[in-house]
């Protein structure tokens, strides 16, 4: 489907931040381009969602206003456009247009990333890039363009957030505390059981695609465990329950969390242990966003935080057992378009700038005996890092201890 009631539009403040940005890092301009949604990106910043069936295109540059080069089936998404718009039918004119509209030595950002650096800003087909290169433009990566204007969180998208992790905070202990109470009862619950009855409580607090994984001991050695019906392992006592929960209010950003608690009075040895380790990586990451924020000389960049985090875990003996990135961006969509930290899985060299999300969740799994991880959000604020989760868990919950609930969020 096309979707093509929806109009695409910038506003006039946002177009001149763009441009701004532009012309401070040297740029002549920024292409844009979709194909059945290839790039969120592009739909995010000219405000078409859904994707088009046809390819677009849309240059902005430094100064005056953007070029918007669709099909022409495809012309009511752009009745609304604030700029030109360029149609064509054939593939010779579409070519044609782009040749006009590109320049020799023009340096152009595009979502693409050399060698496939960054999966997450590489968008662009190579096709494109074929194209804009045959022009005689250079492509260079828009990444820090990506963290400012397609990741970056408005005053209101702050204080939803805000609310959105005192809420997850809150149902992660209430289902804790259900756990428990189960337990206490002989009345029994399964993963899948405790799954649904935190999805209904997100829900009646307001909050949309709402989701959590719930694992209790060897599953919670897969950090991707997702239990259902037909697999759910009932909740038992001695064993950890891992709870991992993400949504957000309707229109604005997520918060992500994960919990830990263990189904006894007194948490073994072994589990402190991991929890010791997890907990001190936690503190490291944090720790380095706090002293280098401010560093002119350093810039502060996920693959940075990610080292800092990465390296508690492995001088303790489990890095093998560390097998994800240390966080995600977070934004409209729970991993979003902006820096993930990480220096692992990719090379995520992009600052940290201020105004974006994202997690730190380190986290130590160990088949067939059980998983620790604990995730927090933070906020780059202007001023430094923000941890954005309430009470953030220094210690694994004992949920059959008379008064773990002290330093919960209940």
């Amino acid at each position: 489907m096309a979707h093509t009631a929806q109009r695409a539009h910038i506003e006039p403040e946002r177009l001149q931040a763009i441009q701004s940005g532009l012309r401070e890092r040297g740029l002549d301009g920024w292409l844009l381009y979709d194909y059945h949604a290839a790039n969120p990106i592009a739909g995010r910043i000219v405000g078409l969602p859904q994707p088009l069936s046809r390819r677009y295109f849309v240059l902005i540059p430094t100064t005056g206003q953007p070029v918007a080069v669709a099909h022409t089936l495809e012309r009511p998404p752009w009745s609304e456009w604030s700029g030109t718009v360029r149609v064509y039918f054939r593939w010779q004119e579409l070519e044609a247009i782009l040749g006009e509209l590109l320049k020799p030595g023009q340096r152009i950002a595009l979502e693409y990333s050399e060698a496939d650096r960054i999966p997450q800003l590489d968008r662009i087909p190579a096709g494109v890039l074929d194209l804009v290169k045959r022009v005689g433009a250079d492509p260079v990566e828009s990444g820090e363009l990506v963290t400012l204007f397609a990741a970056a969180w408005s005053a209101a998208e702050l204080e939803s957030h805000r609310r959105a992790a005192r809420i997850l905070a809150n149902v992660a202990a209430r289902g804790f505390q259900q756990a428990a109470d189960a337990m206490q009862a002989g009345s029994g619950l399964s993963e899948w059981g405790l799954k649904e009855s935190i999805l209904n409580m997100l829900a009646a607090e307001g909050l949309v695609e709402g989701d959590t994984i719930v694992a209790v001991g060897p599953n919670a050695a897969d950090g991707h465990y997702e239990p259902t019906p037909q697999n759910a392992a009932p909740i038992m006592a001695d064993q950890v329950l891992l709870i991992d929960l993400w949504g957000r209010e309707e229109g604005s950003v997520y918060a992500d969390q994960t919990w830990m608690g263990f189904m006894g009075t007194e948490i073994p040895e072994p589990v402190q242990q991991i929890w010791r380790t997890v907990y001190g990586a936690r503190t490291a990451a944090l720790d380095y966003l706090e002293r280098h924020h401010s560093d002119a000389a350093r810039p502060l960049r996920g693959c940075d935080v990610d080292a800092a985090c990465r390296g508690v875990i492995e001088e303790a003996g489990f890095g093998e057992y560390f097998n994800h990135r240390t966080g995600h961006s977070i934004d409209g969509d729970v991993h979003g378009l902006g820096p993930n930290i990480d220096g692992i899985e990719t090379r995520d060299e992009r600052r940290l700038l201020a105004g974006i999300g994202f997690s730190v969740e380190p986290g130590i799994y160990l088949p067939g005996r059980f998983g620790v991880r604990s995730e927090v959000n933070v906020y780059m604020g202007a001023d430094g890092p923000e941890v954005t989760t309430p009470r953030p868990q220094t210690e694994v919950y004992a949920l059959l201890r008379e008064g773990w609930q002290n330093s919960s969020n209940l």
